[in-house]
């Protein structure tokens, strides 16, 4: 193999262990999301916010499991593991820019939904508190817009340190509603998703080329050794 095939062999080799920590980091994204909103699954509305938890999460494990492939493809300059690698890597470019725009398109409309989520536990709150005290507690928010939702007498869930359990005035009175609070999470997961989406995407299309060049550059060689 010349200087060439053994360069874009070691690159790949490399861009392949960027995919496996990048495959960890959104196990580990999608798994968080998925312990945010386990304890809401009970409300219809939750479906498209955990829809898009577990796509995430499922990804990460594809990631990690095709990345580990395209090692060993590499590093054994294995032909048909690179191409089923090449061919993999595609789908999964084609499958994080359709989640992307999905994100990209439907972020306001996903918003929407988690704000319905969250205005449907605050009805439900003198039937079922728990969701709204997990809600409050997770968040760090008081109320569905802000504490005076409450009165004058504001749950234990409010504050870190409740007395008698109640909260006083001077624990919640800075706590931001939970329905801004929930806007604010999803916006900054959102960027997440879309900006470092962009990097892997744009990484994964640079590994598939590579591979479809060093298969390529494998098949060559096996077909002069045996001439």
């Amino acid at each position: 193999m010349d200087c060439g095939g053994v360069l874009v062999k070691y690159v790949l080799f490399v861009f392949n262990i960027l995919f496996v920590i990048c495959g960890i980091l959104l196990i580990i994204f999608g798994s968080l999301m998925v312990s945010e909103i386990k304890d809401f699954s009970s409300v219809d509305q939750t479906f498209t916010a955990n829809s898009v938890a577990i796509i995430i999460l499922i990804l990460g494990c594809v990631i990690f499991l095709v990345s580990f492939l395209g090692c060993c493809g590499a590093i054994r300059e294995n032909a048909c593991g690179l191409t089923t690698y090449s061919i993999i890597m595609l789908g999964l470019f084609f499958c994080q820019i359709a989640l992307i725009i999905y994100v990209w398109i439907n972020h306001v409309q996903i918003r929407e939904s988690l704000d319905k989520v969250v205005q449907t536990i605050w009805e439900q709150r003198k039937t079922d508190g728990l969701l709204m005290d997990t809600l409050q507690k997770s968040l760090k928010c008081c109320g569905l817009h802000k504490f005076s939702d409450y009165g004058v007498t504001y749950p234990a869930s409010c504050c870190d340190t409740p007395t008698n359990g109640t909260c006083s005035l001077t624990s919640v009175m800075f706590k931001p509603g939970c329905k801004s609070a929930v806007d604010s999470l999803w916006d900054t997961n959102a960027n997440i998703i879309k900006y470092a989406g962009l990097g892997v995407t744009a990484v994964e299309l640079v590994a598939f080329i590579f591979a479809c060049c060093l298969a390529n550059q494998t098949r060559n060689n096996q077909r002069r050794q045996n001439f």
